[in-house]
């Protein structure tokens, strides 16, 4: 399993809720949504995992320009298109995962589990292209980000890819984007935001660190409603013996 899928799985993980009366709801990490960068020197890899990127993806770089980013303190991933040999030489610089550009990549990197697979992919794709994506075992899709402002239809859009690829999301966002649009793409099935300027990572972590518990919503209604429900059902019990 690739680093990036340990991650993806970690921030997705739900905790048992303490055993009482008080919450009958699932409890998730607070910090449930990665940060990374897209970058196109590999040295700068390191600088970025300092500054929170929880992910680091190379575009356009050679494999023999890959050095040293075993060392990183990030999970490290290189786009393109590449053969087998390229993908050995990957793996043994130390690349976590690879970005397959597209349906019309190379399927090479498929057939090595030795690294994590992802895949760019549009949101025009249809149900049966995406319900087969999800039979490909990927570690992720990346898609861009739905436009600002969020509407209920764009949001559906990326539950629609999520819901069908049943494969993690990692969407690539803008620098500004708001805590709010965050939380709202984290709960339609996004795992990572992805930034070109790995200068403005540091405030983007801030945000996703400052969200709130994901499935809070839930929780809230379940503490409100199940109270009743169980309190409904002792009025059939009792009426049961009165029988």
């Amino acid at each position: 399993m690739s680093k990036l899928s340990k991650k993806i799985r970690a921030v997705s993980r739900a905790e048992p809720a303490p055993l009482g009366f008080t919450s009958v709801a699932t409890k998730t990490q607070q910090n449930s949504l990665l940060g990374g960068v897209r970058l196109g020197d590999p040295a700068a890899a390191a600088g970025a995992a300092d500054k929170g990127a929880d992910f680091v993806i190379l575009e356009d770089v050679a494999r023999s320009k890959v050095k040293g980013v075993a060392k990183v303190d990030a999970s490290v991933g290189v786009a393109g298109d590449f053969d087998s040999d390229d993908v050995g030489a990957l793996v043994k610089a130390g690349v976590d995962f690879i970005v397959l550009s597209g349906p019309g990549a190379g399927a090479a990197p498929l057939a090595d589990e030795s690294v994590g697979r992802v895949m760019a992919v549009d949101s025009d794709l249809d149900d049966a292209y995406l319900r087969l994506l999800g039979d490909l075992g990927l570690d992720a899709l990346v898609i861009a980000a739905p436009e600002t402002p969020l509407t209920v239809e764009r949001l559906l859009a990326v539950r629609r890819i999520s819901s069908l690829a049943r494969t993690p999301l990692l969407a690539s966002v803008k620098p500004d984007v708001d805590a709010k649009s965050l939380e709202l793409l984290r709960d339609s099935g996004v795992a990572g935001v992805v930034l070109a300027d790995a200068g403005k990572l540091a405030a983007l972590k801030k945000r996703i660190a400052a969200l709130p518990p994901r499935g809070h919503r839930k929780e809230n209604h379940s503490e409100a409603t199940i109270p009743a429900q169980a309190a409904a059902g002792h009025d059939h019990d009792d009426e049961d013996y009165d029988d």
